[in-house]
């Protein structure tokens, strides 16, 4: 009876950071998408803020993951999410490269 209430607090817990992370990110597009007709901003302003933004997002994202992992039942479920972890992670790590490369 405990075990379940507090395997469905982490899970309530994981989705509720999970979908922060996610309106952050949609935030951020939606704010981008705004900003590029504007004259005062330029291409590379708006692509490396929308860069920087999207990883804060996916750092969200990623937290939920792994909190939702530690509530696994089983293998298939675990081995779902690190590899939905992995990928969030290199697509990090292809965004910070791409904003290093841009110099912003």
């Amino acid at each position: 009876m405990l075990q379940e209430i507090i395997t469905n607090t982490i899970q309530f817990v994981g989705l509720f950071i999970e979908y922060v992370g996610l309106v952050f990110i949609a935030a951020a597009v939606f704010t981008a998408l705004v900003k590029l007709p504007m004259k005062k901003y330029n291409m590379e302003m708006v692509r490396g803020s929308l860069a920087k933004k999207i990883i804060f997002g996916l750092e969200f994202v990623i937290a939920a993951d792994i909190l939702l992992a530690t509530v696994a039942t089983n293998f298939d479920d675990i081995f779902r999410l690190g590899g939905i972890v992995l990928i969030r992670i290199m697509l990090g790590y292809a965004l910070r490269k791409e904003i290093i490369d841009a110099g912003v």
